[in-house]
This record gives structure tokens, sequence and C-alpha cells, in this order.
């Protein structure tokens, strides 16, 4: 079984309520997390009608104030992997700008290959997918993940992209500590990951899998002055996890 969090700050009339409700009855087996990150519209009472309408597939986590999507997604796994039974717990943006159908796709490669701990969705064009990004946030994506790379001395194309399924064992491990950043937590788990296994081990135990469709929303909750402070807070997880 999978059970995939969705961190929610003030998406009441943003939720793709129609995407889940068709998924969930194509797939009953995947649960749903929906974590409501303090938000100050009704997000709250969607999720619970949500819970209410569909028990067997949907969980509603209120948290009582806005902790940043670092903060909701850690509470929603961390308490996924107390509660559930499930065998690999993950995360999603809850745009859907990676779509649903990717969780099949990331259960197939976790299920192939025992020894992994991560799947990474990574945001790779090429014939045959359909990967749609603004191309000012892409190039500038690509500056910042050249810059990931060297800070992890990792070969990783696509940290950024909001769309990783985790085994369930891994999970309370690489969640226990707070994040130091609200956004790039990302680089904070492979780095939590080299830490355990070491760099030569690492990938036996993350992989990165080309997803078939990502279509970016315009409505990024990311603002662009968050651009001149991300750097600082890179700069802090290398300091953190050298």
């Amino acid at each position: 079984m999978t059970c995939i969090v969705i961190p929610c700050y003030n998406e009441a009339t943003r939720l793709p309520v129609a995407a889940f409700e068709a998924y969930w009855q194509q797939h009953p087996e995947v649960r749903f997390c929906f974590v409501d990150d303090g938000s100050t519209d009704k997000t709250r009472t969607l999720l619970e009608q949500l819970q209410t309408t569909h028990p067997a597939q949907v969980e509603a986590l209120i948290l009582p104030k806005n902790q940043g999507k670092a903060g909701a997604v850690r509470a929603g796994m961390l308490h996924v992997a107390k509660t559930s039974q499930a065998d690999y717990v993950g995360f999603l943006d809850a745009d859907l700008a990676t779509p649903l159908s990717a969780i099949q796709d990331l259960e197939a490669r976790l299920s192939a290959q025992p020894a992994l701990d991560l799947v990474m969705g990574s945001r790779i064009k090429y014939l045959g997918t359909d990967i749609r990004r603004n191309p000012v946030r892409h190039y500038a994506g690509r500056v910042i993940a050249t810059l990931i790379s060297n800070i992890l001395k990792l070969g990783v194309y696509d940290t950024q992209c909001g769309a990783k399924l985790f085994r369930r064992g891994a999970v309370a491990d690489l969640f226990a500590e707070p994040f130091l950043s609200p956004w790039l937590f990302d680089v904070e788990v492979l780095a939590r990951l080299i830490r355990n296994y070491g760099r030569e081990e690492i990938q036996q135990h993350v992989a990165e899998m080309p997803l078939r469709q990502w279509v970016e929303m315009d409505d990024s909750r990311i603002k662009v002055s968050y651009y001149f402070k991300l750097w600082y807070e890179l700069y802090r997880i290398s300091r953190a996890y050298r």
C-alpha cells in the first residue's frame, strides 16, 4: 500500500478535487494524507469534507499554525510513517503539476529495486515526455541545480521536483530533524542519506526517475524575493551537512 502526503496552504479554491476523486475511483488502494498548513481560508473545511466523503482514502491532518512547506511535509510524513501500514510513503504538490498517474511509476521503481530508500521524480524533457516549464524558471533552476550538485558532490539533476516516494522504513530517520530551509528541504533529505550511507553507497539507495508529464502552474507560491534568500540557505545547508 502507498500513502501520499499533500501539503496544502490556502488551497480551498485551487485544489483539483475532481482529479483526486477520479484517481481514487481507479486506485482505491492508494491513501492520501492532506496536511492543512495553518491555512487562513476554508482549506481545513474542504479537507475535512474530503475525509468524511472518502474515509477509506483520505485523512486530513490539521496543523494549528503555518510551518511552511518543509514543516507541513515533515509533519505529514512522520504522521503517516507512525500510524499507517503503507509500504511506501511519498509526497506530491497540491496543484498536481506532477499528475497522480506518476505514483504507479514511482511504486514500480521502488518495487523493482529493494535496496532503494527513495525514488525522486525528475523533470527531464526529451522526446515522448510532456514537460512544460517557464523558460526563465527552467534556466534559473539549472543554475541552482548545478550548485546543489556541487554542494552535495552528487550528480543529481533535479532535487526540487515535488514528486518523491520513500520506503516507509526510511522515513522516521530522514524526517526526524526539522529542516533548515522551508523550500530546499529536498536537498537536506539527500544530505541525510549521504550522511547515513556515504557518497560511494548512496546511489544504491536513491534514484531519479524521469517523469512522463509535468506541467508548471502559473500560481507558484515561491515569491521572486525568495531567490535572494536561497543562496544563504544553500550556504547554511552546506555548512550543516559537510
